[in-house]
């Protein structure tokens, strides 16, 4: 029989397959039907220290499968979040609060989360903290100056210097999680050539299958880099999605832009597929195939 429950950072999460921060899980509703979907753990929406003022639209399809949005963090105060981070704890599931992002702002985040909240681990996302290395750092040492539970480092796909970022980082976080959506982006329909999203000039940022190649990169090179747990999410909508990651060194999965197209059972559904394709191969765990690929460029480096 398969086993799929993973210990990651001290926390066990009966599925490898969690939600990622984003429209997926912005209200209370979306956080239950996640759950009542399978998935094993909820990273919320981002917050930040105030609420995000997203111009409309927000999100419109993009080419080849994927999504494009505008959306920033979340638009509701920090105090109106807490109610759903409470409504995850009651049912049991580990609870990832998502927080961004400078200094000041994850500090105040961190200290009310840890004293109002006590989630299981924080992420915090690098998104707008910029591309040197230098000030990402500064997030992650004081973040984990003023919390005690484990951190997780979110990696934007614009880094260029992954693997310095992740041997640098890995002094102050207990894991990465690559990636988040690619951007700015473009596009609209030559038919009717005007702005789909309510930004600045209709640029966004781009999810889903496009943008998996780039996460299956980004996770390989952080995973060869350090050895915290690194957690895939990028374009994930089927099982074999989610094994290509642990073969690239992931230890659990996110999704968003699946079950914003296809609907919140899609977390149960690739949990299923991963455990009918382990299997099906015969492995007994997610451990079997953890690390296949790295394994195999070893393999021919020598």
């Amino acid at each position: 029989m398969v086993g799929l429950a993973r210990t990651i950072c001290g926390v066990t999460f009966k599925s490898p397959v969690l939600t990622a921060a984003g429209p997926n899980v912005a209200t209370k509703d979306h956080v239950l039907a996640a759950i009542s979907g399978g998935a094993g753990g909820i990273v919320t929406k981002t917050i930040s220290v105030s609420p995000a003022q997203d111009p409309r639209p927000t999100i419109r399809k993009g080419p080849l499968g994927s999504l494009i949005n505008c959306e920033t963090w979340s638009e509701k105060p920090v105090e109106d979040s807490l109610p759903i981070f409470n409504a995850i704890k009651e049912k049991g599931l580990p609870l990832i609060v998502s927080i961004g992002y400078k200094p000041q702002e994850v500090t105040f985040l961190g200290k009310l989360l840890e004293r109002d909240v006590h989630p299981d681990i924080i992420e915090f996302s690098t998104h707008y903290v910029g591309h040197e290395i230098s000030p990402l750092i500064d997030v992650a040492k004081i973040l984990r100056d003023v919390v005690s539970v484990p951190i997780w480092m979110k990696i934007s796909p614009n880094i260029l210097d992954v693997q310095n970022l992740a041997k640098a980082a890995s002094q102050f976080v207990d894991g990465f999680v690559a990636i988040n959506s690619l951007g700015p982006v473009l596009d609209f329909d030559v038919e009717k050539p005007s702005p789909l999203l309510g930004s600045t000039f209709g640029q966004g940022w781009m999810s889903g299958p496009p943008i998996l190649p780039i996460a299956l990169r980004i996770v390989y090179e952080t995973s060869i880099s350090q050895p915290k747990p690194v957690i895939g999410v990028g374009g994930i909508e089927k099982g074999e999605d989610a094994i290509k990651f642990f073969m690239t060194g992931a230890s659990l999965v996110q999704i968003c832009s699946g079950a914003l197209k296809k609907g919140s059972a899609i977390y149960g559904t690739v949990s299923q597929e991963i455990e009918e394709w382990l299997e099906k191969h015969g492995y007994s765990s997610i451990d079997d195939v953890q690390n296949k690929y790295i394994d195999a460029v070893k393999h021919l480096r020598h």
